[in-house]
Protein backbone atom coordinates (compact mmCIF):
# COMPACT_ATOMS: atom_id res chain seq x y z
CA UNK A 1 0.00 0.00 0.00
CA UNK A 2 2.71 2.49 -0.94
CA UNK A 3 0.89 5.37 -2.73
CA UNK A 4 -0.51 8.17 -0.58
CA UNK A 5 -2.84 11.06 -1.40
CA UNK A 6 -0.94 14.36 -1.65
CA UNK A 7 -3.41 17.00 -0.48
CA UNK A 8 -1.53 20.05 -1.71
CA UNK A 9 -3.89 22.64 -3.23
CA UNK A 10 -7.11 20.86 -2.36
CA UNK A 11 -9.92 22.81 -0.73
CA UNK A 12 -13.39 22.55 0.74
CA UNK A 13 -14.46 24.89 -2.06
CA UNK A 14 -14.15 22.10 -4.64
CA UNK A 15 -16.63 19.21 -4.84
CA UNK A 16 -14.21 17.45 -7.22
CA UNK A 17 -11.53 17.50 -4.52
CA UNK A 18 -13.97 16.16 -1.94
CA UNK A 19 -15.15 13.38 -4.24
CA UNK A 20 -11.60 12.42 -5.23
CA UNK A 21 -10.35 12.19 -1.65
CA UNK A 22 -13.39 10.24 -0.45
CA UNK A 23 -13.05 7.88 -3.43
CA UNK A 24 -9.34 7.37 -2.73
CA UNK A 25 -9.86 6.52 0.94
CA UNK A 26 -12.78 4.21 0.26
CA UNK A 27 -10.70 2.45 -2.40
CA UNK A 28 -8.03 1.79 0.24
CA UNK A 29 -5.61 4.72 -0.02
CA UNK A 30 -3.47 4.14 3.08
CA UNK A 31 -2.14 7.64 3.77
CA UNK A 32 -3.11 11.29 3.29
CA UNK A 33 -0.42 13.99 3.39
CA UNK A 34 -1.26 17.64 4.06
CA UNK A 35 0.14 20.72 5.81
CA UNK A 36 -1.21 23.50 7.99
CA UNK A 37 -0.51 26.03 5.23
CA UNK A 38 -1.99 24.14 2.28
CA UNK A 39 -4.72 26.40 0.85
CA UNK A 40 -4.61 28.40 4.08
CA UNK A 41 -5.87 25.48 6.18
CA UNK A 42 -8.59 24.47 3.71
CA UNK A 43 -6.76 21.24 2.87
CA UNK A 44 -6.95 20.04 6.47
CA UNK A 45 -10.59 21.12 6.71
CA UNK A 46 -11.43 19.11 3.58
CA UNK A 47 -9.78 16.01 5.02
CA UNK A 48 -11.72 16.46 8.26
CA UNK A 49 -15.02 16.64 6.37
CA UNK A 50 -14.19 13.60 4.21
CA UNK A 51 -13.20 11.49 7.20
CA UNK A 52 -16.72 11.81 8.60
CA UNK A 53 -18.06 9.95 5.56
CA UNK A 54 -15.11 7.67 4.73
CA UNK A 55 -15.14 3.95 5.45
CA UNK A 56 -11.92 4.15 7.48
CA UNK A 57 -9.29 6.65 8.62
CA UNK A 58 -5.97 6.47 6.74
CA UNK A 59 -2.60 7.42 8.20
CA UNK A 60 -2.64 11.20 8.58
CA UNK A 61 0.43 13.32 7.89
CA UNK A 62 0.60 17.06 8.44
CA UNK A 63 3.38 19.61 8.64
CA UNK A 64 4.36 22.84 10.37
CA UNK A 65 6.59 25.77 9.49
CA UNK A 66 5.07 28.09 6.90
CA UNK A 67 3.62 31.41 8.01
CA UNK A 68 1.40 32.90 5.31
CA UNK A 69 -2.25 33.83 4.95
CA UNK A 70 -4.09 33.56 8.26
CA UNK A 71 -0.91 32.38 9.98
CA UNK A 72 0.53 35.89 9.59
CA UNK A 73 -2.18 37.14 11.95
CA UNK A 74 -1.60 34.20 14.28
CA UNK A 75 2.14 34.79 14.58
CA UNK A 76 1.54 38.46 15.37
CA UNK A 77 -0.87 37.47 18.15
CA UNK A 78 1.69 35.02 19.54
CA UNK A 79 4.44 37.62 19.37
CA UNK A 80 2.30 40.15 21.23
CA UNK A 81 2.24 37.84 24.26
CA UNK A 82 5.95 37.03 23.95
CA UNK A 83 5.65 33.67 22.19
CA UNK A 84 7.52 32.43 19.09
CA UNK A 85 9.49 35.67 18.87
CA UNK A 86 12.84 33.92 18.48
CA UNK A 87 14.14 32.12 15.38
CA UNK A 88 11.51 33.79 13.19
CA UNK A 89 12.54 33.89 9.53
CA UNK A 90 11.00 36.66 7.41
CA UNK A 91 11.39 35.88 3.71
CA UNK A 92 9.07 38.68 2.55
CA UNK A 93 6.01 40.49 3.89
CA UNK A 94 3.72 37.64 2.84
CA UNK A 95 5.89 34.67 3.80
CA UNK A 96 7.55 33.96 7.14
CA UNK A 97 8.75 30.68 8.60
CA UNK A 98 9.17 29.22 12.07
CA UNK A 99 9.82 25.87 13.73
CA UNK A 100 9.96 27.40 17.20
CA UNK A 101 8.29 25.25 19.91
CA UNK A 102 5.69 27.95 20.64
CA UNK A 103 4.61 28.03 17.01
CA UNK A 104 4.60 24.24 16.72
CA UNK A 105 2.30 23.92 19.73
CA UNK A 106 -0.06 26.55 18.33
CA UNK A 107 -0.16 24.90 14.92
CA UNK A 108 -0.73 21.36 16.13
CA UNK A 109 -3.75 22.60 18.04
CA UNK A 110 -5.20 24.25 14.95
CA UNK A 111 -4.43 21.25 12.73
CA UNK A 112 -6.14 18.84 15.12
CA UNK A 113 -9.16 21.12 15.15
CA UNK A 114 -9.36 21.41 11.36
CA UNK A 115 -8.84 17.69 10.83
CA UNK A 116 -11.29 16.99 13.67
CA UNK A 117 -9.11 14.22 15.12
CA UNK A 118 -7.43 13.68 18.46
CA UNK A 119 -4.09 12.58 17.03
CA UNK A 120 -2.01 13.11 13.88
CA UNK A 121 -0.03 9.99 13.04
CA UNK A 122 3.01 11.69 11.49
CA UNK A 123 3.95 15.33 12.01
CA UNK A 124 6.74 16.90 9.95
CA UNK A 125 8.78 20.08 10.07
CA UNK A 126 7.96 21.67 6.73
CA UNK A 127 10.98 22.91 4.74
CA UNK A 128 13.02 24.11 7.73
CA UNK A 129 15.72 25.09 5.20
CA UNK A 130 13.94 28.43 4.87
CA UNK A 131 16.28 29.33 7.73
CA UNK A 132 19.01 29.76 5.12
CA UNK A 133 17.32 32.95 3.91
CA UNK A 134 18.82 34.56 7.02
CA UNK A 135 22.04 36.43 6.49
CA UNK A 136 24.94 34.59 8.11
CA UNK A 137 23.02 31.31 8.40
CA UNK A 138 25.16 28.37 9.53
CA UNK A 139 24.75 24.62 9.63
CA UNK A 140 25.35 24.64 13.40
CA UNK A 141 22.46 27.04 14.07
CA UNK A 142 20.25 25.12 11.65
CA UNK A 143 20.53 21.89 13.62
CA UNK A 144 20.22 23.72 16.94
CA UNK A 145 16.80 24.97 15.81
CA UNK A 146 15.83 21.53 14.52
CA UNK A 147 16.84 19.87 17.81
CA UNK A 148 14.81 22.45 19.74
CA UNK A 149 11.81 21.65 17.55
CA UNK A 150 12.39 17.89 18.01
CA UNK A 151 12.21 18.32 21.78
CA UNK A 152 8.77 19.85 21.44
CA UNK A 153 7.70 17.11 19.05
CA UNK A 154 8.84 14.44 21.51
CA UNK A 155 6.65 16.12 24.13
CA UNK A 156 3.70 16.09 21.71
CA UNK A 157 4.22 12.34 21.24
CA UNK A 158 4.20 11.84 25.01
CA UNK A 159 0.99 13.88 25.27
CA UNK A 160 -0.66 11.74 22.58
CA UNK A 161 -1.15 14.53 20.04
CA UNK A 162 1.12 12.92 17.42
CA UNK A 163 2.35 9.39 16.80
CA UNK A 164 5.80 10.16 15.40
CA UNK A 165 7.60 12.98 13.65
CA UNK A 166 10.08 13.86 10.94
CA UNK A 167 11.18 16.42 8.38
CA UNK A 168 9.97 17.31 4.90
CA UNK A 169 12.85 19.11 3.20
CA UNK A 170 13.75 19.71 -0.44
CA UNK A 171 17.36 20.06 0.74
CA UNK A 172 17.80 16.44 1.80
CA UNK A 173 18.75 15.68 -1.81
CA UNK A 174 21.60 18.21 -2.01
CA UNK A 175 25.22 17.15 -2.18
CA UNK A 176 26.55 16.76 1.40
CA UNK A 177 29.13 19.48 0.67
CA UNK A 178 26.37 22.03 0.01
CA UNK A 179 26.19 24.53 2.92
CA UNK A 180 22.36 24.53 2.70
CA UNK A 181 21.88 20.78 2.87
CA UNK A 182 19.51 19.16 5.34
CA UNK A 183 21.99 16.45 6.25
CA UNK A 184 20.42 13.13 7.19
CA UNK A 185 23.18 12.28 9.70
CA UNK A 186 22.90 15.65 11.42
CA UNK A 187 19.12 15.54 11.87
CA UNK A 188 19.35 11.95 13.11
CA UNK A 189 22.00 13.08 15.60
CA UNK A 190 19.68 15.87 16.76
CA UNK A 191 17.04 13.24 17.59
CA UNK A 192 19.49 10.96 19.43
CA UNK A 193 20.73 13.94 21.45
CA UNK A 194 17.26 14.08 22.99
CA UNK A 195 16.76 10.37 23.67
CA UNK A 196 18.09 7.11 22.27
CA UNK A 197 14.59 5.71 21.72
CA UNK A 198 13.38 8.77 19.86
CA UNK A 199 10.28 9.11 17.69
CA UNK A 200 12.01 10.67 14.68
CA UNK A 201 10.80 8.17 12.06
CA UNK A 202 10.19 9.86 8.68
CA UNK A 203 11.86 12.02 6.08
CA UNK A 204 10.22 13.44 2.96
CA UNK A 205 11.78 14.92 -0.17
CA UNK A 206 11.25 15.25 -3.96
CA UNK A 207 12.06 12.24 -6.13
CA UNK A 208 11.27 11.53 -9.75
CA UNK A 209 13.02 10.29 -12.86
CA UNK A 210 14.52 13.73 -13.56
CA UNK A 211 15.36 14.77 -9.98
CA UNK A 212 17.26 11.61 -9.03
CA UNK A 213 19.80 13.04 -6.57
CA UNK A 214 18.54 10.66 -3.87
CA UNK A 215 20.21 7.85 -5.87
CA UNK A 216 23.67 9.46 -5.81
CA UNK A 217 26.13 7.48 -3.66
CA UNK A 218 27.24 10.46 -1.59
CA UNK A 219 27.28 8.77 1.83
CA UNK A 220 30.34 6.49 1.85
CA UNK A 221 29.04 4.67 -1.18
CA UNK A 222 25.41 4.77 -0.07
CA UNK A 223 22.59 6.80 -1.60
CA UNK A 224 20.26 8.94 0.49
CA UNK A 225 17.59 6.25 0.10
CA UNK A 226 19.95 3.52 1.31
CA UNK A 227 21.27 5.72 4.12
CA UNK A 228 17.76 6.38 5.40
CA UNK A 229 16.97 2.68 5.25
CA UNK A 230 20.10 1.90 7.26
CA UNK A 231 19.13 4.40 9.95
CA UNK A 232 15.63 2.95 10.18
CA UNK A 233 14.05 6.08 8.77
CA UNK A 234 11.06 5.66 6.48
CA UNK A 235 10.97 7.69 3.27
CA UNK A 236 8.06 9.55 1.74
CA UNK A 237 8.69 11.11 -1.65
CA UNK A 238 6.80 13.99 -3.23
CA UNK A 239 6.70 15.50 -6.73
CA UNK A 240 6.77 12.07 -8.41
CA UNK A 241 5.10 13.44 -11.55
CA UNK A 242 6.17 17.12 -11.39
CA UNK A 243 9.87 17.59 -12.08
CA UNK A 244 11.88 20.78 -12.17
CA UNK A 245 14.70 21.09 -14.69
CA UNK A 246 16.42 24.39 -15.45
CA UNK A 247 13.65 26.15 -13.45
CA UNK A 248 11.03 24.68 -15.80
CA UNK A 249 8.23 22.44 -14.55
CA UNK A 250 7.95 19.19 -16.48
CA UNK A 251 4.78 17.18 -15.96
CA UNK A 252 5.62 13.46 -16.12
CA UNK A 253 2.05 12.43 -16.76
CA UNK A 254 -0.30 12.23 -19.68
CA UNK A 255 -3.72 13.84 -19.41
CA UNK A 256 -5.10 11.34 -21.92
CA UNK A 257 -8.79 11.95 -22.53
CA UNK A 258 -9.30 13.98 -19.37
CA UNK A 259 -9.43 17.32 -21.19
CA UNK A 260 -11.25 18.81 -24.16
CA UNK A 261 -9.25 19.50 -27.32
CA UNK A 262 -9.71 22.72 -29.27
CA UNK A 263 -8.50 23.53 -32.76
CA UNK A 264 -6.20 26.50 -33.38
CA UNK A 265 -9.08 28.20 -35.21
CA UNK A 266 -11.42 27.77 -32.25
CA UNK A 267 -8.80 29.15 -29.92
CA UNK A 268 -8.06 32.19 -32.03
CA UNK A 269 -11.77 32.92 -32.47
CA UNK A 270 -12.32 32.74 -28.70
CA UNK A 271 -9.39 35.06 -28.07
CA UNK A 272 -10.50 37.66 -30.61
CA UNK A 273 -14.08 37.54 -29.32
CA UNK A 274 -13.01 38.05 -25.69
CA UNK A 275 -10.72 40.95 -26.63
CA UNK A 276 -13.36 42.68 -28.74
CA UNK A 277 -15.94 42.44 -25.94
CA UNK A 278 -13.45 43.78 -23.40
CA UNK A 279 -12.32 46.60 -25.68
CA UNK A 280 -15.92 47.64 -26.33
CA UNK A 281 -16.63 47.75 -22.60
CA UNK A 282 -13.56 49.90 -21.95
CA UNK A 283 -14.54 52.35 -24.72
CA UNK A 284 -17.98 52.79 -23.12
CA UNK A 285 -16.16 54.36 -20.17
CA UNK A 286 -13.07 55.82 -21.88
CA UNK A 287 -13.79 56.45 -25.60
CA UNK A 288 -10.22 57.37 -26.43
CA UNK A 289 -8.67 54.28 -24.84
CA UNK A 290 -8.19 50.73 -26.08
CA UNK A 291 -7.24 47.57 -24.24
CA UNK A 292 -4.60 46.85 -26.87
CA UNK A 293 -2.44 49.63 -25.41
CA UNK A 294 -2.50 48.06 -21.93
CA UNK A 295 0.81 46.34 -20.99
CA UNK A 296 -1.06 43.41 -19.46
CA UNK A 297 -3.00 42.75 -22.66
CA UNK A 298 0.19 42.97 -24.72
CA UNK A 299 1.76 40.32 -22.48
CA UNK A 300 -1.42 38.26 -22.45
CA UNK A 301 -1.53 38.32 -26.26
CA UNK A 302 1.91 36.70 -26.35
CA UNK A 303 1.21 33.95 -23.84
CA UNK A 304 -2.48 32.93 -23.72
CA UNK A 305 -1.93 30.02 -26.14
CA UNK A 306 1.62 29.02 -25.21
CA UNK A 307 1.70 28.47 -21.45
CA UNK A 308 3.28 25.14 -20.61
CA UNK A 309 1.47 24.21 -17.39
CA UNK A 310 -2.04 24.49 -15.91
CA UNK A 311 -0.48 26.17 -12.86
CA UNK A 312 0.88 28.93 -15.10
CA UNK A 313 -2.55 29.37 -16.71
CA UNK A 314 -4.26 29.67 -13.34
CA UNK A 315 -1.67 32.19 -12.16
CA UNK A 316 -2.04 34.41 -15.24
CA UNK A 317 -5.83 34.32 -15.34
CA UNK A 318 -6.75 34.46 -11.64
CA UNK A 319 -3.97 36.79 -10.51
CA UNK A 320 -3.97 39.15 -13.49
CA UNK A 321 -6.45 38.74 -16.37
CA UNK A 322 -9.70 38.11 -14.47
CA UNK A 323 -9.04 40.93 -11.95
CA UNK A 324 -8.44 43.29 -14.90
CA UNK A 325 -11.74 42.21 -16.50
CA UNK A 326 -13.50 42.87 -13.20
CA UNK A 327 -11.96 46.34 -12.92
CA UNK A 328 -13.04 47.31 -16.43
CA UNK A 329 -16.53 45.86 -16.02
CA UNK A 330 -17.25 46.97 -12.50
CA UNK A 331 -19.61 45.23 -10.10
CA UNK A 332 -22.29 44.45 -12.70
CA UNK A 333 -20.50 41.61 -14.54
CA UNK A 334 -23.06 38.83 -14.94
CA UNK A 335 -22.41 35.11 -15.32
CA UNK A 336 -23.51 35.29 -18.95
CA UNK A 337 -21.20 38.22 -19.67
CA UNK A 338 -18.25 36.40 -18.14
CA UNK A 339 -18.75 33.31 -20.32
CA UNK A 340 -16.39 34.39 -23.17
CA UNK A 341 -13.57 34.99 -20.70
CA UNK A 342 -14.01 31.65 -18.94
CA UNK A 343 -14.27 29.97 -22.34
CA UNK A 344 -10.87 31.43 -23.21
CA UNK A 345 -9.54 30.20 -19.86
CA UNK A 346 -10.75 26.66 -20.65
CA UNK A 347 -8.98 26.79 -24.01
CA UNK A 348 -5.73 28.01 -22.44
CA UNK A 349 -5.97 25.18 -19.89
CA UNK A 350 -6.54 22.64 -22.66
CA UNK A 351 -3.55 23.91 -24.62
CA UNK A 352 -1.30 23.79 -21.53
CA UNK A 353 -2.37 20.23 -20.78
CA UNK A 354 -1.63 19.20 -24.35
CA UNK A 355 1.77 20.88 -24.09
CA UNK A 356 2.52 18.96 -20.91
CA UNK A 357 1.26 15.69 -22.38
CA UNK A 358 3.51 16.18 -25.41
CA UNK A 359 6.52 16.72 -23.14
CA UNK A 360 5.56 13.67 -21.09
CA UNK A 361 5.25 11.57 -24.24
CA UNK A 362 8.73 12.62 -25.37
CA UNK A 363 10.10 11.76 -21.95
CA UNK A 364 8.32 8.39 -22.00
CA UNK A 365 9.91 7.52 -25.35
CA UNK A 366 13.36 8.39 -23.98
CA UNK A 367 12.75 6.52 -20.71
CA UNK A 368 11.64 3.37 -22.55
CA UNK A 369 14.67 3.60 -24.84
CA UNK A 370 16.97 3.92 -21.81
CA UNK A 371 15.33 0.93 -20.12
CA UNK A 372 14.00 2.95 -17.18
CA UNK A 373 10.39 1.95 -17.75
CA UNK A 374 8.67 -0.77 -19.74
CA UNK A 375 6.58 -0.44 -22.83
CA UNK A 376 2.88 -1.11 -22.53
CA UNK A 377 -0.60 0.37 -22.54
CA UNK A 378 -0.45 1.90 -19.04
CA UNK A 379 -0.14 5.70 -18.82
CA UNK A 380 3.36 6.99 -18.17
CA UNK A 381 2.40 8.02 -14.61
CA UNK A 382 1.51 4.43 -13.73
CA UNK A 383 4.76 3.14 -15.21
CA UNK A 384 6.76 5.71 -13.26
CA UNK A 385 5.09 4.98 -9.92
CA UNK A 386 5.78 1.30 -10.48
CA UNK A 387 9.44 2.19 -11.08
CA UNK A 388 9.69 4.36 -7.96
CA UNK A 389 8.37 1.54 -5.82
CA UNK A 390 11.33 -0.62 -6.79
CA UNK A 391 13.41 1.63 -4.50
CA UNK A 392 13.36 1.65 -0.67
CA UNK A 393 10.50 4.16 -0.46
CA UNK A 394 7.69 3.76 2.06
CA UNK A 395 5.16 6.08 0.39
CA UNK A 396 5.00 7.94 -2.90
CA UNK A 397 2.72 10.97 -2.55
CA UNK A 398 0.58 11.61 -5.61
CA UNK A 399 -1.74 14.57 -6.18
CA UNK A 400 -5.12 13.08 -7.14
CA UNK A 401 -7.52 16.02 -7.33
CA UNK A 402 -9.97 14.17 -9.59
CA UNK A 403 -11.48 10.69 -9.35
CA UNK A 404 -9.97 9.71 -12.70
CA UNK A 405 -6.48 10.12 -11.22
CA UNK A 406 -7.49 8.07 -8.18
CA UNK A 407 -8.60 5.25 -10.48
CA UNK A 408 -5.23 5.31 -12.23
CA UNK A 409 -3.42 4.92 -8.90
CA UNK A 410 -5.68 2.59 -6.93
CA UNK A 411 -3.75 -0.50 -8.00
CA UNK A 412 -0.99 0.83 -5.71
CA UNK A 413 -3.18 1.29 -2.63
Amino acid sequence: MPVGFGAYRVSTQSKAHYDALLHAINEGCPLVDTSSNYTNGESEKLIGKVLKEAKFCPILVSKVGYIQGENLNIIEQLNQVGQATEDLVKINENLWHSIHPDFIRNQISLSLERLDVEKIDIYLLHNPEYYFYEEGATQEEYYRRIELAFRELETLVEEGHIGSYGISSNNFILNPSDPKITHIDKVYEAATNIKSEHNFKYIQFPFNMIEIDALENWYDGLSLLNKADGLGLKVMTNRPLNAFKDDQLIRLASYGETHTSYSAEEGQKAFVTAMMILDKKLKEQEPDETIYDLPLIKQFNDMWDSMRTPDAVEQVYFAHFFPMVARIWGADLTAQESTPFYNLFDISMSISRKNMSDVAKDFETQAISAGLIAEGADPIQVKLIDKYLSYPIEYVLVGMKEKVYVDQMKRFF
